[in-house]
């Protein structure tokens, strides 16, 4: 028996949403499940848990790269790794929102621009994150949005 073409819409959406969230878990547990301090990584601390149980190390030269911009004063208030979460904002641009307080959007806004606002960056435009994945790649998370 032959089932309805209805039927196999659904089989299928079922299968792609089976897949998405999959997918997503998996994405999930290779996020941070921790971080540390800029001043932690300054004294050597470049290793952090992901929540998947695996250990990530922080590029040492880049950290070094980062403690160059960023001021000494900021260096017990951010943390390192940096988590973004990519998001397409009512089928506008794609952005990647900062996840974090004040604290955090400054640090990327230092990461990208070399220095900071008040109220730093709540989100980067794809052009904008390009600029400080490349330069900054061990100390960028991006998780997405569901």
């Amino acid at each position: 028996m032959k089932p309805e073409a209805g039927e196999e819409k659904v089989s299928a959406a079922k299968i792609v949403r089976q897949e998405y969230l999959r997918s997503t878990r998996m994405l999930q547990a290779s996020l941070p499940a921790e971080s540390v301090s800029l001043y932690e990584a300054s004294k050597g601390r470049l290793t952090v848990k992901l929540h998947s149980g695996e250990v990530h190390v922080m590029d040492e030269g880049e950290v070094r790269k980062l403690l160059e911009v960023v001021p000494p004063y900021f260096w017990k208030l951010v943390k390192i790794p940096v988590l973004l979460r990519y998001e397409k904002p009512g089928g506008g641009p794609s952005q990647y929102t900062v996840m974090g307080d004040s604290w955090q959007r400054r640090l990327v806004e230092i990461m990208l621009r070399g220095d900071f606002s008040e109220s730093g960056l709540d989100a980067l435009t794809v052009s904008d994150f390009k600029k400080i994945a490349s330069k900054y790649p061990s100390l960028i998370f991006v998780s997405i949005s569901l």
